[in-house]
């Protein structure tokens, strides 16, 4: 089963007035502690064992756990929240905090023909919270790959094979379409309180967790 990580990121108001770069430090130092306490609770056999500097990546940027190749991670941090997701075959997770985006029409133009329409449909007050819980789903799914942005957009579809009945909201998992890719890949969306943020994640696996389970990653390793 994929599990799923979130941690709220109290030091980040420290970041103010530091600049962006420091930020991006504190929310990836924050991601990783994340990922150390999941994995604490996912293997407590192996409590004390997991290292934050044992997070590398491989050529193509994906992370890693070194020493650990049967357990797959994956990593993400927006505004105020990081997010990890740990299972048995290759994971992808992204969050991410909805905010005006001035590029979001020339983004949802390279999309798959079928998320375009989808996205279409929504209506006028739904646009945003619409388009970042489908860049989400995009985003898992190009993390999850190991491709990240080096696979064109409109090679996959992530809105299901029922354009009008997908699960996007419905708490189930849907198969990725790919144009390309012996792998099948499915994605859960999950709805956080607040409405700030989306959050989806993609895995090879079929089982993910129900709801994401939050927990405090303020302590230092």
């Amino acid at each position: 089963m994929v599990r799923v990580y979130l941690t709220e990121i109290t030091e980040i108001s420290e970041a103010e007035g530091k600049g962006a770069a420091y930020a991006r430090e504190r929310q990836s130092a924050a991601a990783r502690r994340l990922l150390m306490l999941a994995l604490e609770k996912e293997y407590p056999e192996s409590a004390g064992a997991f290292r934050t500097e044992q997070v590398v990546k491989d050529e193509r940027g994906k992370p890693y756990l070194a020493g650990y190749p049967d357990i797959h991670i994956s990593l993400s941090h927006s505004g105020r929240l990081a997010a990890c997701a740990v299972g048995k075959k290759p994971v992808g997770v992204d969050v991410e905090l909805r905010k005006m985006r001035q590029n979001r029409e020339r983004v949802a133009r390279k999309l798959h023909a079928a998320e375009q329409e989808w996205l279409a449909a929504r209506a006028e007050e739904e646009q945003e919270k619409a388009f970042y819980d489908l860049w989400v789903r995009k985003e898992s799914f190009l993390k999850a790959t190991g491709e990240g942005l080096r696979l064109a957009l409109d090679s996959f579809c992530t809105v299901g094979d029922e354009l009008w009945t997908c699960g996007l909201y419905s708490g189930t998992a849907e198969r990725v379409r790919q144009n390309s890719g012996d792998s099948a890949y499915f994605i859960r969306q999950y709805e956080l309180a607040g409405g700030r943020y989306s959050l989806a994640v993609c895995s090879e696996e079929t089982d993910f967790v129900e709801e994401p389970v939050w927990l405090s990653a303020e302590r230092e390793f």
